[in-house]
């Protein structure tokens, strides 16, 4: 065997069996593992997105595999249910039946799913982004440590307003406001709530809805809507009260010393990569903006943002199964230019047996970033050890405040 080719072994086995800190899941509660199968998992993947459907017939399956199966969420996705449950063979239309059977069998057991997390991915606790039900931990405290997400801030400007999870105030908390001074009175009591019932971070995913370059915005300019109707409101008034709002949540966050975790790249595509957060980071210099997903397709933001501004940290999530070959590139940029305890790594998950494929990806893409490293004589196998703990915990650790 080659000197890199032990290398990377060995650090697979490092990666592999440290305790890890998941700071980004969307990890679905018990109810939803219910009479759980193989359909319903690849139903709830991100494969699901590319819209290659399936059903019960031998030649859907078949179409199905043949058109995703060099997709990198597929890819994990396979090796982690290999592992997982021994299978031999990888997946085919011909024993999809078997497969299924097997997941079945063994989600009889209610607790399968968090066996799962626990013993397989090896979390020691979660970071959950339940956007159904914003700051929720899916009733399991010592797993789950929600982060709340702000997306339905954003539309409290009208009742009919609502976004891509359709969500806004009205329907969540029942609330109605006059003007710009008590909706922001609520906001902060709320969010201050959110964080004093267990939530450790404020979570952005506003890619979503609209493009990430939030400006300055007046409490006046922020006014207007509440002083029009719905047919006069326009897509400035908006897009003004949404800076304001968030302006006034990144000042609150660093009041109360709470990370925000921004969605970065993709999402609606046009102006969601990282750089167009340049004015809002620019303008909260004390508050900690993780940046999630590397800015794919546009990695080379992620760097560049952290090199120039201390409060801007990285958050590895997604990328490895999105794009191994993105995220390699990515994290040999950042470990080069950014510092030892800004970076992290969350799943970005709904399912056990996804995240402990997005897992198997991660470790891999450390494997070969940091046997590269070594081979090149960046640093040595005990840098690299430590790099490994610092990302998957105890960089977490300490950013979240987690005991």
């Amino acid at each position: 065997m080659s000197q890199i080719k032990h290398t990377n072994k060995k650090i697979l086995e490092i990666a592999a069996n440290t305790i890890t800190i998941n700071t980004h899941s969307h990890h679905r509660d018990d109810s939803f593992f219910i009479n759980f199968n193989l359909d319903k998992l690849l139903e709830n993947t991100y494969i699901s997105w590319c819209g290659v459907v399936f059903d019960k017939s031998v030649e859907s399956r078949k179409n199905y595999i043949d058109k995703v199966r060099f997709k990198s969420y597929y890819v994990w996705l396979q090796k982690a249910l290999k592992e997982i449950y021994g299978f031999s063979e990888d997946l085919s239309a011909q024993n999809w039946d078997y497969y299924s059977s097997i997941i079945s069998t063994y989600y009889k057991d209610n607790s399968w799913h968090k066996r799962i997390l626990q013993n397989n991915c090896k979390y020691e606790k979660i970071i959950l982004d339940t956007y159904w039900d914003p700051g929720s931990n899916n009733n399991d405290p010592v797993l789950f440590s929600p982060a709340f997400r702000i997306n339905p801030l954003f539309f409290g400007y009208s009742k009919d307003a609502f976004d891509h999870n359709e969500n806004n105030v009205f329907k969540l908390y029942n609330r109605k406001f006059h003007d710009i001074d008590e909706y922001i009175f609520f906001v902060r009591n709320l969010i201050k709530e959110k964080i004093k019932s267990g939530c450790v971070a404020i979570k952005n995913a506003l890619a979503y809805d609209r493009a990430l370059d939030f400006d300055k915005s007046s409490k006046d300019d922020a006014q207007k809507v509440f002083k029009k109707s719905k047919s006069d409101i326009t897509d400035d008034d908006i897009r003004l009260f949404q800076d304001y709002v968030f302006d006034e949540i990144c000042k609150l966050a660093a009041d109360i010393n709470v990370p925000v975790q921004c969605h970065t790249g993709m999402g609606r595509i046009e102006k969601t990569n990282a750089l167009n957060l340049l004015n809002v980071i620019k303008s909260n210099p004390d508050t900690k903006f993780i940046l999630f997903h590397g800015s794919f397709p546009w990695t080379d933001d992620m760097p560049g943002l952290m090199h120039a501004y201390p409060n801007v940290y990285f958050d590895l999530c997604w990328l490895p199964i999105l794009s191994p070959t993105a995220a390699e590139y990515t994290l040999n940029q950042i470990i080069e230019i950014g510092t030892s305890d800004k970076i992290f790594w969350g799943c970005d998950t709904w399912t056990s047996e996804e995240s402990f494929g997005a897992r198997i990806a991660l470790n891999n893409v450390l494997a070969s970033v940091l046997s590269q490293k070594i081979e090149r004589k960046y640093f040595g196998i005990n840098d690299a050890e430590y790099l490994i703990k610092k990302i998957l915990y105890e960089n977490p650790k300490e950013m979240y405040n987690l005991t």
